[in-house]
């Protein structure tokens, strides 16, 4: 069974035959995939590299068969950059930024699927506390933690969050294990931010200066009210992606250079041997530091996940869709 994307946005699940898997790959079952913001242009909008296509790059499962006998059915997820190893970033271990890269569920398909080859390279284990739902947003967690490692926040420190989605909120928890005094979020949709004060967090009021913001929303309003509501000396880091054309003001560029602040844009992850934010990030899972799974709002077999799509065309409210595979 495989989610099937075309261009004319239909989502259709489809029988599949078997894969087959080269000697440095494993046959990977899918237990659970979880759908990104950046999948929805893929399904809406027609910016997918190719149709048809099989979307998917946050997820998790089990080695159903390999040249290795002994990695069958151990668990994993995914990274899913393949990069060229051979750039001047690959042989620094800046696979996020590698010029030649392959990823799945974009450049090639990825795990919304039951069964597909993937790279022995690629498969991060996974702990036995973190399930497989979990398991599957370790890409978005492990993301959100190297952003939160650029807005170098201090113990005590007020923390200001564009956008109360999905990987607002995994920054809000990181910022928490870090030391922040208090954690604000601000959005437009009030369902995110009711969500955002079960959590433990503040909504806010427009009144305090923060040390730190994170601007995961990519609205040129946000950005903006980041300049203004960052403390002199305040780090910004960009996380959201736009989703158009964004103007600087006048105003905002004075505020940047007499508050001297310090921005950052952030990229998916570190995946190195001396950096690696996917271990950390399972480590910080599987002790309960991070809990993704409190973000969960809506769960759908691969079967029906053409079910979430539609919900999401039409505008409900939703933080983070799983689709769990279907069982051989």
């Amino acid at each position: 069974m495989k989610l099937t994307v075309y261009e004319d946005g239909r989502v259709c699940p489809k029988e599949a035959p078997v894969p087959s898997f080269l000697e440095d790959e494993v046959l990977f079952r899918v237990k659970a995939c979880g759908i990104c913001g950046s999948d929805l242009p893929r399904v809406f909008s027609g910016k997918a590299y190719y149709y048809p296509i099989v979307l998917g790059h946050e997820f998790s499962g089990v080695v159903e068969d390999a040249a290795d006998s002994s990695l069958v059915g151990d668990r994993y997820c995914v990274f899913p950059i393949l990069p060229c190893g051979k750039c001047e970033f690959c042989r620094r271990e800046q696979y996020a930024n590698c010029v030649h890269y392959d990823y799945y569920g974009s450049r090639r398909d990825g795990g919304m699927q039951d069964l597909l080859a993937v790279k022995k390279k690629n498969l991060v284990p996974l702990p036995t506390a973190v399930t497989f739902e979990a398991g599957a947003m370790t890409e978005p967690v492990a993301v959100c933690l190297h952003a939160v490692k650029k807005a170098g926040i201090r113990k005590g420190d007020t923390v200001l969050i564009y956008g109360a989605g999905t990987i607002g909120m995994l920054c809000g928890m990181w910022a928490r294990t870090m030391g922040a005094d208090e954690i604000l979020f601000f959005d437009v949709r009030e369902e995110r931010l009711a969500q955002a004060v079960s959590l433990g967090f503040s909504v806010y009021d427009g009144q305090e200066k923060a040390d730190a913001v994170l601007e995961a929303s990519g609205a040129g309003a946000a950005f903006s009210g980041a300049v203004r509501n960052v403390k002199a000396f305040g780090h910004i880091v960009l996380v959201g992606n736009a989703g158009r054309d964004l103007t600087l003001q006048k105003e905002d560029y004075a505020q940047i250079l007499r508050k001297q602040l310090t921005i950052s844009g952030s990229w998916n992850s570190d995946f190195g041997e001396k950096v690696n934010d996917w271990h950390e990030a399972l480590a910080a899972m599987a002790t309960g530091e991070i809990h993704p799974e409190k973000l969960i709002t809506h769960r759908f077999p691969l079967s029906q996940g053409q079910k979430a799509f539609e919900l999401i065309k039409e505008g409900a409210y939703y933080q983070k869709m799983i689709l769990t595979g279907d069982e051989p």
